[in-house]
């Protein structure tokens, strides 16, 4: 289910192919579609032209076999990371077992979208690795073996013997170890869902080893949604993306997207699982996510790169300390004064003597939420590094470099 990031770049396709007043009317279809049962959605946090971004991919499972607009929960949940500077790309893949708290309670992750649609989805996976999650992209089963049958179907080589049987869905999965296949949509979903056969023999990392399957089978759906013979189908592509595919990116966002679409290397993203440990919690097993396993991880989400939040913070409240390492006179100085007519409450300024500092950063001393955002974002820095000390006196250390003149005038 994890070529979910196919969808993303079909959308993406449909937008170099058709004429641009008739694809903006057609891509925000997407972003009214209604949603239905107990469903909240999210809210984008808008980002600004050529700012890097995270786009929350949802596969959901079919609920309550029998009940179609039942609670669903994310099968798969995918974070792809993308920067326009650089057209380069990562995604990460969450495992449905990682534990959080969700209403006081003991939960999977993949519940959340369950008990809160995706309004709850992206809150929980923000709250678990602190990071902005700016859109969202959700999408079915069944819209998954739409989508697939439409491109044409996809060829892979079957890594296992698989065969697993599962009558109360109707899901029936039998592929042999090196056979070439050609799948379609049908056969797609049942070479991506296969996690162990009927004898208990399988992935001998269970649904971690399945993540890795589905990867790959993401960068053959990209490959192909790139070659020629998919763009003259696109016609009916287009036609059935809206009915089974649900986001809150805006229009403007993807056609924007579009333009990047032939820049993208899919043998080039980089492709990742978030870090933790097993363990049984009342008799259930868990992932428990390990911060000090995901350094990398979460650099790869650009975590460094700010992105414009919604979230409300009050400036004057953020205790600010600004360090000049431009070499430039009176640059801390022209800071403070600017900021604090923002209402920002700078409590001191001085000099880091022998550096000359090319581009500004911003040092997250409390890691309160929302603060390093929020100033970033008014200064137009991009780069953040998260270091908590609690004995500091001041929220968020500002050090110059020789950008600080660009960064006086964007405020």
């Amino acid at each position: 289910m994890k070529k979910i990031l196919g969808v993303v770049a079909v959308i993406l396709m449909v937008v170099v192919v058709a004429g641009s007043a008739a694809v903006y009317l057609y891509l925000d279809s997407f972003s009214k579609k209604k949603n239905t049962g107990n469903e909240a959605e999210a809210q984008p946090k808008a980002v600004k032209p050529g700012k890097p971004f995270n786009v929350l991919i949802l596969g959901v499972d079919i609920g309550t076999v029998g009940s179609k607009n039942g609670p669903k929960r994310s099968d798969t949940m995918i974070i792809v990371h993308y920067d326009p500077n650089s057209s380069e790309m990562s995604m990460v893949s969450i495992p449905r077992d990682t534990k959080v708290t969700i209403n006081g309670s003991v939960e999977k992750i993949n519940a959340a979208n369950a008990y809160g649609g995706t309004e709850l989805a992206v809150k929980t996976v923000e709250d678990l690795l602190d990071i902005d999650i700016n859109y969202f992209v959700e999408i079915n089963y069944e819209g998954f073996r739409k989508i697939i049958d439409a491109m044409g179907g996809i060829d892979v080589v079957i890594p296992y013997n698989m065969n697993y049987d599962d009558p109360a869905q109707n899901l029936h999965i039998h592929f042999t170890k090196g056979q070439s296949v050609h799948l379609n949509g049908q056969k797609a979903e049942e070479f991506v869902r296969w996690r162990k056969n009927n004898n208990g023999s399988g992935y001998a990392e269970g649904d971690l080893g399945r993540i890795q399957t589905q990867q790959d089978f993401m960068i053959k759906v990209i490959e192909k949604l790139k070659s020629p013979s998919t763009v003259l189908k696109l016609p009916y592509i287009m036609k059935i993306l809206p009915e089974y595919v649900d986001t809150n990116m805006e229009p403007m966002t993807m056609l924007g997207l579009s333009k990047d679409l032939p820049k993208i290397n899919a043998s080039s993203i980089q492709k990742y699982t978030l870090q933790g440990d097993p363990k049984y919690i009342g008799g259930i097993s868990y992932i428990i996510y390990k911060p000090e396993k995901n350094k990398e991880i979460i650099a790869a989400l650009g975590i460094e790169n700010v992105s414009d939040s919604t979230l409300e913070v009050d400036k004057s409240a953020i205790k600010i300390q600004i360090l000049n390492g431009s070499n430039v006179n009176g640059a801390a100085s022209k800071l403070r004064n600017a900021l604090k007519k923002k209402g920002y409450n700078v409590v001191s300024i001085g000099n880091i003597s022998g550096v000359d500092l090319n581009n500004s950063y911003i040092i997250d001393k409390t890691l309160k939420q929302g603060n390093a955002n929020a100033v970033a974002s008014e200064l137009d820095i991009s780069h953040i590094e998260k270091k908590q000390d609690k004995l500091s006196k001041v929220d968020i250390l500002i050090i110059l470099g020789k950008d600080t003149e660009n960064i006086i005038n964007n405020i």
